[in-house]
């Protein structure tokens, strides 16, 4: 029972040994630890920005050169059909859809109206909406002059007292949009996959309807199908 109490105290310092982070590399004694990863931010990279139809015109006719190169790869003595499927009523997803239409007839590769027997080019999308933290570059505050005011004499001709505020100082992050969207495009032929893109952008967030799909208005029709064993 000793032997094995002694055990488990040296493991239970071992796993402290590691999981410690030395703050001051000078000195390796200060050592602190914490309940959960700290967050740090990434290497500066950029994104793109989706602001225009042309910007949705760029990624159709690089997916649609990706699907010609494909079905060339997979397929180099048969003439694929290529079908669309419908993307759904959004200005995006109708736009989106003509674009790659016309891609596809650009780069050669033929169009099927029906999708039986075609490959389908298939593509959903991603709408996430982030809060964001901005960090300051440093911490404290500064005396300044109170906003809008303006330097005048009372009815005696003595000028006013200044009013002063407190200001944070120091600098935020640049700021960034708040929303982004994922677009995955896919080309399925005959049980696998032949093609698949995953494009992230940043978008505006007062553009989500041109992304996000709305319920339809007024009437619908329905359909009601039954399964019928024969």
């Amino acid at each position: 029972m000793r032997i094995a109490a002694t055990l488990a105290l040296a493991a239970l310092g071992l796993l402290t040994a590691c999981s410690s982070v030395s703050v001051i590399s000078g000195q390796s004694s200060q050592m602190v630890t914490a309940q959960a990863p700290l967050s740090r931010g990434y290497l500066l990279s950029t994104q793109p920005k989706m602001q225009a139809m042309a910007h949705w015109d760029q990624l159709a006719l690089k997916v649609a050169e990706s699907c010609g190169t494909a079905l060339d790869h997979f397929y180099p003595d048969e003439n694929v059909r290529v079908y669309v499927a419908p993307l759904g009523t959004t200005p995006f997803a109708k736009a989106y859809r003509e674009s790659l239409l016309t891609g596809l007839v650009a780069y050669g590769v033929p169009i099927a109206f029906e999708p039986d027997g075609a490959a389908i080019l298939e593509v959903n999308l991603e709408y996430v909406t982030h809060r964001r933290t901005l960090e300051k570059s440093s911490k404290g505050s500064r005396l300044v002059v109170e906003p809008g005011f303006t330097q005048r004499k009372n009815e005696k001709g003595k000028y006013e007292k200044v009013p002063v505020v407190a200001e944070e100082s120091g600098y935020f992050d640049a700021q960034t949009p708040d929303s982004e969207i994922q677009i995955n495009s896919a080309l399925v032929h005959r049980g696998s996959y032949l093609y698949r893109d995953s494009s992230i952008f940043y978008v505006d967030g007062s553009d989500w309807a041109h992304y996000q799909q709305n319920a339809p208005q007024g009437s619908v029709d329905l359909k009601r199908f039954s399964l019928v064993n024969k």
